[in-house]
């Protein structure tokens, strides 16, 4: 949150942190770090592109039976349904030139190989919520 907090200063995002339980992870920092990263920075590209008002991103740390989740999500508007099956497919991309299509593919490698857990996409009537089940 530290590192992130700069940075959505400067576009006027609220960075809106929850944490229900104390959470303990055990295994890879740095893949979980790049996976919560790259949500995070997604999400920030849709608000600077997208504008609405108040702009936010939202983090919750949840228990739910054997479960931790991390659940990431913002209010720009949601993703097009038409897509919203295919971005975590490889070389997919909303972005044009600007994008390669791997980030969230990598995220969801990242998730299910790396951190033997699993992630899903889905909106809300704000814009977009992922949810990350460890």
């Amino acid at each position: 949150i530290t590192l992130l907090q700069p940075n959505l200063h400067t576009h006027n995002i609220k960075l809106i942190y929850e944490q229900n339980r104390d959470l303990t992870y055990f295994g890879l920092e740095n893949e979980l770090f790049h996976v919560i990263m790259n949500i995070i920075n997604n999400a920030q590209d849709a608000l600077v592109d997208k504008k609405p008002t108040n702009p936010f991103i939202k983090i919750s740390l949840l228990k739910e039976d054997d479960k931790s989740k991390i659940i990431i999500e913002d209010n720009a508007g949601g993703i097009d349904q038409h897509i919203i099956d295919k971005i975590f497919d490889q070389y997919f991309t909303t972005k044009g030139k600007e994008g390669t299509g791997l980030g969230l593919y990598l995220t969801k490698i990242i998730v299910k190989a790396s951190l033997n857990g699993d992630i899903e996409v889905v909106n809300t009537k704000e814009g977009a919520k992922f949810i990350i089940s460890l």
